[in-house]
């Protein structure tokens, strides 16, 4: 083999393995670096060790933060793969005009704008000029509080982040059950198998790999979403809905203390990849 021929498959990787460093490991080091340091505006005055680390550890609203975006997400991660396999089945199992309403309206809120998507459920929810309380006075009933209550407002985010990511879990899982082959299927029809029979023994295991990338996708999602919390709620009332994001951006770009952010962030990093090799484990799914 000549040697321009070996090397040429590591010349068309290298542009993308060069967009991988720029995008993802250089930040991902030089957090790791600020989060080492006092590094308040920017100025590297004292190298702390992991001091920054042990301090947001200690702290009881960070802490409760993360407690509430795990709340928050495995909530609104099992009612997106339950309703993407409802709606995945149903696609499978009909066809027309009904199905493929179905496909458009589920799959659009994956592919709106985060920020135009939520904004448009902030002024349905406004308790002042939003189109719900308006229904509601032209119904005679009257004006009710929604993302100034604190129980209401955490529904109402789980609510908007599950209607975002319900689309991509139905068009993984609806992948998986087209290439399932009709004669296994045929097959089991014939040997008296019911339909509960069929879904439990024969598609489930048949899309467990699908619904395993979707459900880490969707949970990386989920844990660092800061778009829909932040321009839904803002983290209020009072610190109902402040998940972890959020005090990650705010002590970045508004207290400008980017040692204490780094550390929550490379937390935030580590739990992510924990959860990743745990559901690959947990699914014994070998990649």
């Amino acid at each position: 083999m000549k040697k321009q021929e070996r090397y040429f498959p590591y010349l068309l990787l290298a542009p993308s393995i060069l967009v991988i460093l720029l995008v993802l490991i250089v930040p991902l080091g030089y957090s790791v670096y600020c989060s080492l340091y006092k590094c308040n505006y920017m100025k590297f005055t004292e190298f702390v060790g992991l001091d920054n680390f042990i301090r947001v550890l200690k702290n009881k609203e960070y802490l409760a933060a993360f407690g509430r975006t795990f709340y928050i997400s495995v909530i609104s991660l099992v009612i997106a793969m339950v309703l993407g396999v409802v709606f995945a089945l149903w696609i499978h199992k009909y066809r027309g005009i009904t199905a493929y309403a179905i496909q458009l309206l589920v799959l659009i809120p994956w592919v709106t704008s985060q920020v135009v998507g939520t904004l448009l459920w902030k002024w349905i929810f406004s308790e002042d000029l939003g189109l719900l309380n308006y229904f509601l006075q032209l119904l005679g009933g009257t004006r009710i509080k929604l993302l100034s209550s604190p129980r209401v407002a955490v529904w109402l985010l789980i609510f908007v982040m599950t209607w975002r990511i319900i689309g991509y879990a139905m068009v993984n899982i609806l992948a998986g059950l087209k290439s399932i082959s009709l004669s296994i299927e045929e097959a089991a029809r014939v040997d008296g198998v019911s339909r509960w029979q069929m879904f439990c023994y024969i598609r489930l295991p048949m899309i467990k790999t699908q619904m395993l990338i979707s459900a880490i996708i969707l949970t990386l999602s989920n844990l660092n979403n800061l778009t829909v919390p932040l321009s839904l709620t803002g983290g209020g009332p009072g610190t109902a809905t402040s998940v972890i994001t959020i005090p990650i951006y705010r002590l970045g770009f508004e207290s400008y203390q980017f040692g204490t952010s780094s550390a929550l962030s490379i937390l935030l990093f580590a739990v992510t990849l924990i959860l990743s090799i745990g559901y690959v484990k947990v699914a014994k799914y070998e990649i």
